[in-house]
């Protein structure tokens, strides 16, 4: 594809994307790192507390006990998983709200480029695993 930019423009607006991305990445990954943590901490006390009170009151033995709990951390941490990733996702969008959009909105007016021309040249630059490839869309 044409590249209507020079090369000083395209290293720019290469670096401006690559820092963009790298802020949507960091900010999905705290919200998810956030919400596993929270989500396995208030998981594991009652997890515990069932099982110390069915080993007390002699419903089950400590194998058996051993073996519930291991079934329960992995359910536990299935359902952590679904959280962190639920979290990362709305980490990187509130992210790309309050802080990206405006930054691109500002590229925009200072380069008298479109959105089109934006997300056409971006989209060329960042791979497609990268988060800002999904707010590059034109919704027009």
């Amino acid at each position: 594809m044409e590249n209507a930019l020079g090369p000083e423009k395209t290293g720019e607006l290469t670096l401006l994307a690559e820092r963009l991305n790298e802020t949507l990445r960091l900010s999905g990954a705290a919200s998810a790192e956030q919400a596993f943590g929270l989500s396995f901490s208030l998981g594991m006390g009652p997890i515990l507390v069932v099982l110390l009170l069915l080993f007390l009151f002699k419903v089950i033995n400590i194998i058996l006990a051993f073996i519930l709990l291991v079934m329960a951390l992995l359910a536990m941490v299935g359902i952590t998983m679904l959280a962190a990733q639920q979290a990362r996702s709305n980490g990187i969008r509130r992210a790309y709200q309050t802080n990206v959009q405006m930054e691109i909105t500002l590229y925009l007016a200072q380069n008298n480029l479109t959105r089109h021309q934006f997300n056409r040249l971006v989209s060329q630059i960042l791979p497609e695993a990268a988060p800002l490839q999904a707010f590059l869309t034109d919704k027009e």
